[in-house]
């Protein structure tokens, strides 16, 4: 079971987000465009296109980083791109709670869950319950 943060709009109803290691996100660059994250996006598709004519202008378009060989730039420069690219797993539930509340949800309660559809079942359940007592 996973933990879904789960928010409420007034009109929307609810929406889950799960808590933890967004495991897509890092291997797919289109993932926060699905999330409703545009600027993340283009940001992302900036910084990806950057670090390509960086590695360009350092390797060639031809070669590889020689880890044996290589030298300190090149060895932190190698770590900044991993920290890039694996930011939006660590980050990405994160941010997709922070758009959320942006867009007027609020945070409701915590919820512990097989997946994201039966965190809102619960939520809604909830509700309901309450409304009927």
């Amino acid at each position: 079971m996973s933990s879904y943060k789960v928010f409420k709009h007034p009109v929307e109803g609810f929406e889950a987000v799960k808590s933890g290691f967004a495991w897509l996100a890092p291997f797919n660059p289109v993932w926060p465009l699905f999330r409703g994250l545009w600027m993340l996006f283009i940001t992302y598709i900036f910084v990806i296109l950057v670090l390509a004519s960086v590695d360009a202008l350092i390797y060639g378009l031809d070669d590889f980083i020689d880890i044996s060989n290589a030298n300190n730039l090149q060895w932190i420069f190698l770590i900044i791109q991993f920290v890039i690219f694996a930011s939006p797993g660590f980050k990405g539930n994160e941010w997709t709670a922070n758009n959320l509340q942006k867009k007027g949800y609020v945070f409701d309660c915590s919820i512990d869950a097989k997946n994201k559809t039966e965190a809102l079942i619960v939520a809604n359940k909830s509700i309901i319950s309450k409304k009927i007592t």
